[in-house]
């Protein structure tokens, strides 16, 4: 499919409103085509590049960009009007301090979505409510366009893992809504990957903890907005990390 080569942030832009708007049908195989091919290096630096460029592309996506609870830097490169769907750029930066594997949250989305990881390796799992390891279960309730999230305590579950795999540079896969799932990943080395996100079908998600965090019912959180400069160099460091087959083992310029 070639009508993304060299395409500009436009024609991606219109080309996904096409896809994204072909019907439920139609939309996994249009999907996974457009993230295997944007998902190429080649197209991946094209489309950062004119961005890194872009002033105005800068503080949009910044705009509706941040530091995710589950460790990694949540961009959105590209966003419907037409149709509510998403490009994201995930980003794991390394963190050599901490020891042994990182693992998030075990969660649900609002939405389905087609990944492809792009940079580095991670352990995903899948899970299923069930006898098993009793968790505490929280109804997450987004960011939206302020600054804040609200976790709402919904007390406790058992969870079983139902699948687990070690997916490398290079994969695809979709995921439902509602399936429960999270990664881990080595905290000494970096990972990236590409989604499309479709539009949301729920208007929350659910999220399981080891730990209750408090007696609170409710808990708002802070989230940390990249700025335009931070961004940058955010996008900048990762044209290194694609550049690279051996990502570089620093931290920079991840917040504290």
């Amino acid at each position: 499919m070639q009508v993304l080569a060299e395409a500009t942030l436009q024609d991606v832009k219109d080309h996904l409103e096409a896809v994204m708007g072909s019907g439920p049908g139609t939309t996994f195989r249009g999907s996974e085509s457009v993230v295997r091919q944007l998902s190429e290096p080649g197209e991946l630096r094209s489309l950062i590049g004119q961005i890194v460029s872009d002033d105005d592309a800068l503080a949009e996506i910044a705009a509706r960009s941040y530091y995710h609870a589950n460790n990694f830097l949540k961009l959105v490169l590209i966003a419907g009007e037409e149709n509510p769907w998403k490009v994201r750029l995930h980003m794991w930066h390394p963190q050599p301090d901490a020891p042994g594997l990182i693992t998030e949250d075990i969660h649900s989305h609002r939405w389905d979505f087609t990944t492809a990881l792009v940079v580095g390796e991670y352990l995903a799992q899948e899970y299923r409510v069930g006898p098993g390891e009793e968790y505490y279960h929280f109804k997450y309730l987004p960011v939206g366009q302020g600054r804040n999230f609200s976790l709402e305590a919904q007390g406790r579950e058992q969870l079983s893992c139902v699948f687990e795999a070690v997916l490398p540079a290079g994969t695809v896969y979709h995921i439902d809504h509602k399936v429960l799932h999270c990664i881990s990943r080595s905290a000494g080395k970096a990972a990236a990957s590409l989604v499309l996100q479709q539009p949301a079908v729920e208007d929350f998600t659910n999220v399981y903890r080891a730990s209750s965090g408090g007696e609170q019912t409710r808990t708002e959180v802070e989230v940390q907005r990249p700025s335009v400069d931070q961004l940058r160099a955010e996008l900048r460091h990762f044209l290194t990390w694609i550049d690279s087959s051996e990502p570089p083992r620093d931290t920079a310029p991840y917040p504290a």
